[in-house]
């Protein structure tokens, strides 16, 4: 019988996810359109996305022995989160700045470096943290992540509430009169509240970045290792590549990662090019985050019936579905679908990834593991992708009518993943009683106990 996931423990895991990924859902679905507004270029937005990466270089090679060795994985994140709360709320000024002199990119493009640093190496050590107090990771994981896409839907949501709250107020009295009311009061209760801004979208990300740094006193105590086995904590990862099964996996995510960026680079322009206001973006991108749920809840079950290599490669058959049909540019419904398409596209991609990862890590090299797969597939694969996205994008822009041909920049990724898949289905091996013991939970690991509440 399993171990059960107490509700001290779960709750704050669970709290610690809604607030990780609310940070990135306020931001990360409206920052193009919010560029793009802003009079930046697809190569400038592209180069900015890229910058990204820099906190991802840092990551396995410092964050992860930082957490593993030397300090509390709790107040490592409190710290970061709030330099990052910081920078965020010096990111508009940056931005109106250059919008006003075209003459700071490369303050902004400092500053995008500067959260990069501060956010992206948390995620995989939040990973590890939960991974490492979690009785049974692989049932009990999904748990508590799935949270986190709460918080990417509340945030996502509220921000465009917040943007087209009057238009939201006006259609819910026209088509419900006896709500007039009980709106006019709520709206004399928020009268105080200053008028809704589209580089809110920083403000609100900048205070769930102070209240998830506040809150990390609530994490429970994660010092690292106690038993730390006398090496670096990220060369004996590296030794790891040795293994056929792991270099594979790590390196498919890699050419995953190239066309990724495009998603969320060129997804929310084409939405406002099918005709959906700007304000509403972050709530229509939520139909993907809501697709978690589903896919979250059945990634035990799939991993159990067919294993990891078929789950994989079903998570890669889904990226090249969705990108397949923005390329039709078909009706609105079949746009929506293929944003339905997330969960499946993130669950079985990198959450069975991390799961494998943390699976062949000891103790003491779990946050070391989960930051190299961050920096090898977000710190090396995305950034260039978003470099190779932002340049297609360019060249499938027509200036002359403001439009981009996303015909043509979504069937070459979806070209790629096909190559991709058939690929990796012909070489990739695994051996069965590795894969059976993955899908399982029970990888043996010696020396390994969970810490418990």
């Amino acid at each position: 019988m399993a171990p059960r996931l107490g509700w001290k423990l779960r709750w704050r895991l669970s709290v610690l996810w809604i607030l990780q990924w609310g940070i990135t859902g306020t931001i990360l679905t409206y920052l193009p359109v919010y560029l793009t507004d802003s009079g930046l270029s697809a190569t400038q937005q592209g180069q900015l996305m890229a910058i990204s990466a820099v906190g991802l270089w840092l990551a396995p090679f410092i964050v992860g022995q930082v957490t593993d060795r030397w300090m509390s994985s709790e107040k490592y994140l409190a710290i970061s989160h709030f330099i990052g709360g910081v920078t965020l709320l010096a990111l508009p000024v940056a931005t109106k700045l250059f919008t006003a002199s075209e003459a700071s990119f490369e303050v902004l493009l400092t500053l995008f470096g500067i959260y990069a640093v501060c956010y992206f190496p948390t995620v995989p050590v939040a990973t590890a943290l939960s991974f490492r107090h979690l009785p049974d990771a692989d049932a009990q994981f999904g748990k508590v992540r799935v949270w986190g896409t709460v918080g990417w839907m509340m945030a996502g949501f509220g921000f465009s509430l917040w943007l087209g709250g009057g238009q939201a107020r006006t259609w819910i009295t026209e088509h419900f009169p006896a709500t007039t009311d009980p709106l006019d009061s709520v709206a004399s209760l928020l009268a105080w509240l200053p008028e809704p801004s589209t580089s809110d979208c920083f403000r609100i990300a900048a205070l769930l970045s102070f209240a998830l740094s506040t809150f990390c006193i609530f994490l429970p105590a994660t010092p690292p290792s106690r038993e730390p086995r006398g090496t670096i904590a990220p060369l004996e990862i590296l030794r790891m590549f040795r293994q056929p099964t792991f270099s594979l996996l790590i390196g498919i995510s890699f050419l995953l990662a190239l066309v990724v960026p495009l998603y969320t680079l060129q997804v929310p322009r084409m939405l406002v090019q099918m005709g959906i206001e700007n304000q509403w973006i972050p709530a229509v991108m939520l139909i993907g985050q809501i697709s978690e749920f589903p896919a979250l809840l059945l990634l035990p079950l799939f991993l159990k019936r067919l294993g990891l290599k078929k789950t994989f490669a079903i998570g890669i058959g889904a990226w090249f579905v969705r990108y397949v049909v923005f390329a039709l540019e078909g009706p609105m419904w079949l746009t929506l679908t293929a944003l339905g398409l997330h969960g499946i596209c993130h669950v079985f991609l990198i959450i069975v990834i991390q799961l494998y990862v943390d699976s062949q890590c000891r103790a003491d090299l779990r946050a070391t593991g989960q930051n190299l797969f961050m920096f090898i597939t977000m710190g090396i694969g995305m950034p260039l992708g978003f470099l190779l996205g932002g340049i297609l994008g360019e060249s499938c822009f027509n200036a002359e009518t403001s439009t981009t041909n996303y015909q043509v920049l979504f069937a070459i990724p979806a070209a790629f993943i096909l190559l991709l898949l058939i690929a990796y289905q012909k070489w990739f091996r695994i051996e069965e009683a590795e894969d059976a013991s993955i899908d399982e939970g029970h990888i043996e690991q010696p020396g390994i106990e969970p810490v418990t509440d």
